[in-house]
């Protein structure tokens, strides 16, 4: 897989799950530059120094690392750009966010303002959660260790996963409980698949 079409694809993906809309190239730069949008600024630059850092290019890699930490400060949230997180990335409202960064997040998850994905000292310090693909996590949401959260999975609103979580399970509560079985609500997700990025 080339590394340099992967990023583009990425970037395009959640900036399609952020706009619901393809997104041309002056948006995308504007949109470096705006007071808005923040979370798929954010998104972009933490894409960009993953690409450069795993490419060897440690200037680029030092200046979106830069950026990032900037943004960290002003909004409080703290996300390593080393984390493993699939395409569609959403981050609809960015303020009081922190992910581990041994976390790995599957495709189109979207992550709402203050959620935490942490690890839990008692069990596994340097470890935290496995998160599959198409997952929604709640505003307020915990969670918290080694745990494997499903794919197709709602994480309500100030809920504590301290525990694994099924596919198609809606989960609430401290600890978080399953209350039913259906798949999380799919929110701009018919952009291009990857082979039909490249045609």
């Amino acid at each position: 897989m080339n590394d340099k079409i992967w990023l583009r694809y990425t970037i395009n993906a959640d900036l399609y799950r952020a706009f619901g809309r393809k997104v041309s190239k002056k948006q995308k730069f504007l949109m470096l530059f705006n007071l808005i949008n923040q979370g798929p600024k954010y998104i972009s630059y933490m894409r960009l120094a993953r690409y450069h850092n795993i490419r060897n290019n440690k200037l680029f890699a030092k200046f979106f690392e830069f950026l990032i930490m900037r943004m960290s400060v002003k909004y409080g949230v703290e996300i390593d750009y080393r984390t493993e997180i699939g395409e569609g990335l959403s981050i609809p409202h960015f303020h009081n966010i922190t992910i581990a960064g041994a976390a790995t997040i599957g495709k189109n998850c979207t992550i709402l303002q203050g959620t935490t994905i942490g690890s839990n000292l008692f069990k596994a310090r340097y470890e935290a959660a496995s998160i599959g693909d198409n997952v929604l996590l709640g505003a307020g949401s915990k969670i918290i260790g080694p745990v494997v959260i499903g794919n197709n999975v709602t994480v309500g609103a100030n809920s504590v996963v301290v525990h694994d979580i099924p596919d198609n399970a809606v989960v609430a509560g401290s600890p978080a409980k399953v209350i039913s079985y259906k798949p999380a609500v799919k929110i701009n997700q018919d952009y291009k698949s990857y082979e039909d990025f490249i045609l």
